[in-house]
């Protein structure tokens, strides 16, 4: 048996992770965690997000927590609890999936270096189908080649923090190693004013925000003969979940070591063949 705990369990994402792993065979829902600070903190975890035991389980604080009571800490919180989860995990040694996009540098190479003591699940997407297309979009890059433009647009919700987006960053990224490019160097943020001309060999990245949209990634390959768009539509975030599920078995199996969707899906010998990484950063 798998046993979890949540960081961020009172979030949007995070109470849909909690059900999953509580109902999923095989896993175990044992804790959730919040802030220090928190207005849910001392609540039944079962009154927040309907999950857990209705006389059991109440929401704490990180550092109220037991490493030796659960085997995977799940991290769907904010980009500071996910430097404390990483902490957390390398200090105790116990498996770690985090979800959370819009770290700094430095939050992630501390989440990065848990990995030397803990198996790390570092995830933009934990969806099941946007992974899927990340292992395509290194080959489709590739076989394309420069004379097609690419531009990524990106919607969410209203509510999200961060744009771009984690997983556009992270697909951006993809297709700038597959041209053997530094994404750095050649990623675009949107464009405006009187020289917004596009530049041979950039790849665009565009953010929409509105209504309740779960997540939608379209990836367009443009040449003046011809368009392809690859396109992922998250219908709810209990994509999310589902795939969180996933990550949590594979932590709690595996070495010490820096890990990603592709290779909790066993992908990540078709993305390497492309000379991709997947989406191991936020």
């Amino acid at each position: 048996m798998v046993r979890t705990v949540v960081s961020g369990i009172c979030g949007r994402t995070g109470m849909l992770v909690a059900k999953e792993l509580a109902a999923a065979d095989g896993v175990e829902l044992v804790g959730g965690v919040e802030a220090s600070g928190h207005a849910s903190v001392g609540r039944k975890v079962v009154d927040v997000c309907g999950a857990g035991s209705p006389d059991g389980l109440v929401v704490g604080a990180l550092s109220d927590l037991d490493p030796d009571a659960f085997d995977v800490l799940v991290d769907f919180s904010v980009p500071e609890q996910s430097r404390l989860c990483a902490e957390f995990a390398a200090a105790a040694g116990t498996g770690l999936v985090v979800a959370t996009t819009g770290l700094t540098e430095t939050q992630t190479d501390i989440v990065r270096a848990a990995s030397s003591r803990a198996a790390v699940v570092l995830a933009s997407n934990t969806s099941v189908g946007a992974n899927v297309l990340f292992a395509l979009l290194g080959r489709a890059a590739a076989a394309l080649g420069e004379d097609f433009d690419i531009e990524i647009v990106e919607a969410h919700h209203r509510g999200k923090r961060d744009a771009p987006s984690g997983t556009a960053l992270a697909a951006a990224d993809i297709l700038a190693r597959a041209r053997g490019k530094n994404s750095d160097a050649v990623v675009v943020s949107g464009r405006s004013g009187p020289n917004a001309v596009r530049n041979r060999g950039e790849i665009g990245v565009h953010s929409v925000r509105g209504g309740s949209i779960a997540g939608r990634h379209t990836i367009y390959f443009l040449s003046s003969l011809e368009t392809l768009a690859l396109e992922h539509v998250a219908l709810s975030r209990e994509a999310f979940a589902v795939g969180a599920v996933r990550a949590a078995r594979f932590a709690a199996v595996s070495e010490p070591g820096l890990y990603d969707m592709l290779d909790v899906l066993g992908l990540r010998d078709a993305a390497d063949r492309e000379g991709s990484e997947g989406n191991a950063g936020p």
